[in-house]
């Protein structure tokens, strides 16, 4: 059981990312990959935190959940952003951007399960729904984080590679909206037979990319894929 108190906190520590990522912005100057994705996910972490903040405040949470999912999301996919960038080195040899980063992190790890949590009381979810929220929270965060990436493939490299930027525009719109339709089409059958074909194609084309332009965020991407994918096979199983 999650409290409205422990939900404001986390709201309050998304503002608290917020201006962490604003500040790892600066300190990574010259490092334009990290700063303009820490940028990016600043403004969003200060706008989610100061509305959710607001709704929790004027007992508003109930009739407003969808900013519950994006923070879910967004949540989500900053961690698996950040912990490529570590894994990758990114930040190079600057420690202190390290340590912003981790910090960042660990605020996820402790939003994200509130926010979870919270939205399955307020929806009702059984254990089934709960593993399908879970999967659709993946599927919009690798959708936004696919094209959160174009930067990396257009402006951030020195050679801009064609295929990977066809298929990040391509397959980040579709999993960003089918991750909107699954939440809100839940009993329509033909959107998550869809869906399911969408994710499987997409995995498949990133991997063969990946075998030709390896790097990290499609070993990531392909991870993901690899789970979401089984869980979407059983919902569409025990759901119709």
């Amino acid at each position: 059981m999650v409290n409205n108190k422990l939900v404001l906190i986390s709201g309050y520590l998304m503002l608290v990312s917020g201006i962490i990522h604003i500040i790892v912005t600066v300190l990574a100057r010259g490092l334009l990959e990290i700063a303009a994705t820490a940028l990016v996910f600043g403004i969003f972490f200060l706008l989610l935190g100061c509305i959710m903040v607001m709704r929790i405040r004027k007992n508003q949470l109930d009739e407003t959940r969808r900013i519950v999912i994006w923070n879910i999301t967004i949540t989500l996919l900053n961690s698996i952003t950040i912990l490529t960038h570590i894994i990758t080195r990114t930040p190079e040899d600057r420690f202190i951007v390290y340590l912003f980063l981790i910090i960042i992190v660990i605020i996820n790890l402790i939003c994200f399960p509130v926010f979870f949590i919270k939205k399955a009381e307020l929806d009702r979810m059984d254990g089934v729904e709960k593993l399908s929220f879970f999967s659709i929270a993946v599927i919009k965060g690798l959708g936004l984080g696919l094209l959160f990436n174009v930067l990396a493939w257009i402006g951030l490299t020195n050679d801009v590679n064609p295929f990977m930027i066809i298929y990040i525009l391509v397959f980040g719109t579709l999993n960003t909206i089918y991750g909107e339709l699954l939440y809100r089409r839940k009993e329509d059958k033909k959107i998550q037979n869809r869906a399911l074909i969408v994710l499987i194609f997409g995995l498949i084309i990133e991997g063969v990319l990946c075998i030709f332009f390896t790097n990290a965020k499609s070993i990531a991407d392909i991870i993901l894929y690899i789970v979401i994918i089984p869980i979407r096979f059983y919902y569409i199983r025990n759901k119709f």
